[in-house]
């Protein structure tokens, strides 16, 4: 039988026994109370303390990578170092004996590494929330609390692992190395008996190895707890994406989700579940990577642009060492694009600055596109005779002409008035000089419009994905997760439903549709809000969870140094929308999403309705800003939609 058979077949046996056997952590604390145990003892790695890797061995593929790093030199290191610990005697081996066996490394460099393997270590672990919660009972109980541990790491080490973790006053700590004696062949669990003179009926050991944990114990007639390894898991694990990651040498994202796992609320509802899961990390890394950015092109001053803005700049501020003053500004594309649009001199330049490139985009609409007042409108649409539902695709040149003719003027006043009203915000904030601006971004209209709108100052876009080389033309830009030459997969996932994408960063306030003075101040005028009442509840969750993912990953990431990878950031929202799940269609069944008009982000009928009226489908799918959701809500399959829709795009080019 080839070895990988082998493999399978031992990890089939270990789950079915795991399965039968194993205790939920949750009734721990009932069963030693229910059975009177005066002595409590605890497996360390996996059981009191977990690790923010997927596996113990990626410790070693970090560790490599940080070997790259110091000595700027290529060498197996992970793989030396698990063939180094299956060479030595595990019985008794410590790290020394363990590095010692390697004769392709020079002495400084396995000096170097054993330093930093231990480092890594008591930097990765943490504390396991459910059994540190069985130990805390048992102290606050009077319980002796023996800490057992088949392991190469000395006393000491392990103690700082544990006191680190928040672990403190057990009574005796016992590691395998130290008594050359291990757990899995009963000896150690014999030294214990003898050391602390115990009765083995009043005392049960709890773990997550089968072997070391459970039934060796029992063989020495110790009562034994088995408990699962992976008790809770992340929603939107990226098992595919992780393996790749691992291949690669890479461990961004698997670092990222085994935080996640250890730390993530266990009450969280769905939105929360989406903000600590999906959206912090996007918004921890873009944070990290916007700080860099911004410095390397020597800008001291952003300008965050609400309605996203507000939620990225409060991440910014969090990850963030202050060096760069974060402003937050109102703006929006339909509030910038006002302002320039007394330069247009016909209906084709009109349409290009509005950005007309929605199917259902009608009269009505435009005029709304140019800020005309109700009485402006209800006069340009019965002196042109044209009903303000008429689609503009459908009217004949000669009727957008007239349109334009009949409506500049009211156009050209109400321009030059927004023009002296955004400048006059602006300034007020200061904006002038060489300054960064701030947005989840795409094509950069709104870049471009500040800058015509501020000629003086030096605008950079700094985004979490830019599309279109046009964007260049708009000025300088940079993007953390995609452009049009970078990482398109990740576009293509993004793309594929944009509308839903940029819900998770909004405020839930209106959006920006103009500006106003009064006494000399100057002040933006906003829309109400897009969501209900009850939609926007949801959101903030969302966005309050992702917030807490960003403080708790500061706070673990400011006592490691390692390089990350953005890909790896983004790695839970590729779960999260190809396929999306039927839960996230019934979830965002209820919302409207952000272009012209009001629409479902999901489709209005079935799929047999859409057999029969083909082009209704084709026309809500054009229309649609989430088409991946809209898609499954229709098909229902757990179909890879992002792809098609990708495919769709480029035949359609083609």
């Amino acid at each position: 039988m080839k070895k990988e058979n082998i493999l399978f077949m031992k990890n089939i046996a270990k789950k079915i026994v795991t399965d039968v056997f194993a205790t939920n952590s949750k009734e721990i604390i009932s069963i030693i109370e229910d059975k009177g145990y005066d002595v409590v003892s605890f497996d360390i790695f996996d059981t009191l303390i977990k690790r923010n890797v997927n596996k113990s061995s990626d410790v070693f593929g970090v560790l490599e990578n940080e070997y790259r790093k110091y000595f700027k030199a290529e060498k197996p290191i992970a793989e030396l170092r698990k063939q180094a610990e299956s060479m030595v005697n595990i019985d008794s081996a410590t790290l020394d004996d363990i590095y010692s066996v390697i004769t392709s490394l020079s002495n400084s460099e396995k000096e170097w590494l054993k330093d930093r393997e231990i480092y890594l270590e008591t930097k990765l672990c943490q504390k396991n929330r459910n059994m540190y919660d069985v130990f805390t009972w048992c102290k606050k109980n009077n319980k002796k609390i023996l800490i057992i541990s088949d392991m190469y790491l000395s006393n000491s080490v392990i103690e700082r692992i544990l006191k680190n973790s928040g672990y403190r006053d057990w009574d005796s700590l016992y590691v395998s190395c130290e008594y050359s004696a291990r757990k899995a062949t009963g000896k150690l669990f014999d030294i214990v008996k003898q050391q602390e003179n115990l009765n083995v009926k009043n005392w049960v050991h709890i773990g997550d190895a089968q072997k070391g944990d459970y039934i060796s114990p029992k063989r020495e007639g110790l009562n034994a707890i088995l408990i699962r390894i992976n008790e809770y898991n992340t929603e939107y694990y990226n098992k595919k994406y992780l393996l790749k990651e691992r291949k690669e040498n890479k461990y961004t994202y698997n670092i990222i989700n085994s935080f996640i796992k250890n730390n993530e609320p266990y009450d969280y509802n769905y939105y929360e579940k989406l903000g600590y899961e999906v959206i912090g990390p996007i918004l921890y890394g873009y944070s990290q990577w916007l700080q860099y950015s911004a410095k390397r092109m020597n800008i001291n001053k952003l300008f965050f642009l609400a309605r996203e803005g507000a939620f990225l700049k409060k991440a910014f501020e969090i990850v963030s060492d202050s060096s760069i003053k974060a402003h937050l500004i109102k703006v929006s594309r339909k509030a910038t694009t006002i302002p320039l649009l007394h330069k247009t001199e016909n209906i084709e330049e009109l349409l290009r600055s509005v950005n007309v490139s929605r199917r259902n985009f009608t009269v009505e609409n435009l005029l709304d596109a140019c800020g005309l007042n109700f009485e402006d409108k209800d006069r340009i649409l019965k002196y042109t005779q044209i009903e303000k539902d008429e689609l503009l695709e459908r009217l004949s040149k000669e009727s957008k002409d007239k349109l334009y003719k009949v409506s500049r003027d009211s156009i050209v006043e109400n321009s030059r008035q927004q023009e002296e009203y955004i400048r006059g915000y602006l300034a007020e904030f200061n904006f002038s000089g060489n300054i960064g601006v701030c947005d989840v971004g795409w094509s950069g209209t709104i870049q471009r419009n500040l800058q015509e709108i501020c000629p003086d100052t030096k605008v950079t876009g700094f985004y979490m994905g830019k599309k279109n080389k046009g964007i260049d033309n708009n000025g300088p830009a940079k993007a953390f997760l995609f452009d049009d030459e970078r990482n398109s997969k990740i576009r293509s996932e993004i793309m594929s439903s944009p509308d839903i994408f940029e819900l998770f960063f909004l405020s839930t306030d209106g959006t920006t549709i103009g500006y106003s003075e009064k006494n000399g101040k100057y002040y933006c005028i906003q829309a109400k809000p897009d969501q209900s009442v009850e939609n926007a509840k949801e959101i903030l969750k969302l966005q309050a969870a992702a917030i807490r993912f960003v403080e708790d990953f500061k706070k673990f990431r400011k006592n490691i140094s390692i390089c990350m990878d953005s890909n790896g950031y983004v790695a839970g929202y590729s779960r999260f929308i190809n396929p999306p799940s039927l839960d996230t269609v019934k979830e965002f069944s209820s919302f409207s999403f952000l272009n012209v008009g009001t629409h479902s982000m999901v489709a209005e009928k079935n799929l047999l309705y859409y057999t029969v009226n083909p082009q209704k489908f084709i026309d809500e799918f054009l229309n649609n800003g989430s088409k991946s959701i809209f898609l499954r809500s229709i098909f229902k399959l757990p179909l890879p939609y992002a792809n098609i829709i990708d495919f769709i795009r480029k035949f359609d080019k083609g």
